[in-house]
């Protein structure tokens, strides 16, 4: 058979009366503005969602082939983020994909037989061992940008109907919408990354730092700390929830004990929840916390505790204690009170607080407090130890069990 040569370019159409566009490279300002788009995405190497494999794993059943991907697509590779089947290779050359070409157009680009196509016969991915015959890919928009596809793969040659054509329409709107949720959250985390503290406290007999990693672009898990006259005040807290909206009642909890600061940390506690009752009922959610204020002549600190339960007293010599929780959480009961308990930081004591996400850096079990305190406690300065805990994060997410 002769090979079919496409009989327009951009703008016309195939045999088949559907658009087809060439595979000229894209440049200059507006593929920068691409590329950028996919960068903040912030998917690209990332491990497997669920959220995005479900979309494949039901494309490869209703339209019966053997591959549905999610790709995107950067400057020189290709990232498939959610392969059907699983244990492909993750990164492809883009100039041997389909997708460079279904990213040049805003509609769905369909090859009934690759082998019969001048811009795709002679690609690796036709001759070589993918064997691909049939493609149909839907360009994946972000932030009005072209960031990828998601394509149908199969190694014979067919066709899709219109109401298929349909169907993978609505399908790529489907992670559009999961897209738009991760640009929102990366938008959210960004402002709330910025509102961690980054100043050091004036006290010289005192060493501070924290770390937030949250499983996602934005959760609802912050810290703080600020100091008056007499000393330091620390916050943690984790808000019920996972993405932009616990972000936002995070923030609100944040503003809360900061407007409230004050000597007596339990009626700090108490006047945050004042404030904030009618929001948390709203929304029926709740947050635990930890909020100590500590006396910066003396080492002696008092501390509130609504549910948290996850803060441990090291002492220099090597022994170490759970501080337990003496509260409800924020939000569960209207007009709750809380006390608070004290304590005594002597030199080369260290206070760790933390929220259950740092507990799955290991076997996600109290168990793990164990091994989290002696990552603690071989470190040197405040510093070196959130670096020790960013270490273990990086080293879970790559073993896939964060």
């Amino acid at each position: 058979m002769a090979m079919q040569e496409p009989v327009a370019r951009q703008g016309g159409s195939d045999p088949a009366g559907r658009a087809t566009r060439d595979a000229v490279p894209l440049h200059g300002a507006a593929e920068e503005a691409r590329l950028r788009a996919v960068h903040d995405l912030r998917l690209v190497g990332s491990t497997a969602e669920e959220r995005f494999d479900r979309v494949t794993r039901i494309a490869r059943e209703l339209f019966d082939v053997p591959v549905a991907e999610i790709n995107l697509v950067g400057e020189a590779e290709q990232f498939t983020k959610s392969p059907q089947p699983a244990g492909v290779s993750l990164l492809s050359d883009r100039t041997q994909s389909f997708c460079d070409v279904t990213i040049r157009g805003p509609e769905i680009l369909v090859v009934p037989d690759a082998t019969q196509d001048a811009r795709f016969a002679d690609r690796t991915t036709v001759t070589g061992p993918r064997h691909i015959r049939f493609y149909a890919g839907r360009p994946l928009l972000s932030g009005g940008q072209t960031v990828g596809t998601l394509c149908l793969v199969d190694t014979e040659p067919r066709d899709l109907a219109p109401a298929q054509e349909k169907l993978l329409d609505e399908m790529g709107a489907w992670v559009e919408r999961e897209l738009r949720d991760t640009r929102d959250e990366e938008i959210a985390g960004d402002i709330q990354r910025r509102l961690l503290p980054v100043d050091r406290p004036l006290w010289p007999d005192f060493d501070l730092a924290g770390i937030s990693i949250p499983a996602r672009g934005v959760g609802g898990d912050f810290y703080s700390w600020g100091e008056d006259a007499d000393g330091l005040h620390v916050t943690m807290a984790d808000v019920m929830g996972k993405g932009a909206g616990a972000a936002i009642l995070a923030s609100a909890v944040r503003s809360g004990f900061q407007a409230h600061r004050g000597p007596d940390a339990a009626r700090t506690v108490t006047a945050v929840q004042a404030q904030l009752q009618s929001d948390l009922d709203a929304t029926e959610t709740f947050a635990t916390f930890l909020h100590c204020r500590i006396d910066g002549s003396t080492g002696r600190f008092a501390y509130a505790d609504g549910g948290h339960g996850l803060t441990v007293l090291l002492r220099a010599d090597g022994a170490h204690e759970m501080l337990p929780a003496l509260g409800l959480p924020l939000g569960v009961v209207p007009d709750a009170s809380w006390s608070a308990a004290t304590g005594e930081l002597r030199p080369g004591d260290r206070l760790l607080a933390f929220t259950d996400g740092a507990l799955d850096l290991f076997d996600g079990s109290l168990d793990s407090v164990a091994p989290l305190v002696e990552l603690v406690r071989t470190a040197g300065d405040a510093a070196e130890t959130v670096g020790r805990i960013a270490d273990a994060s990086a080293a879970a997410a790559a073993r896939g069990t964060l």
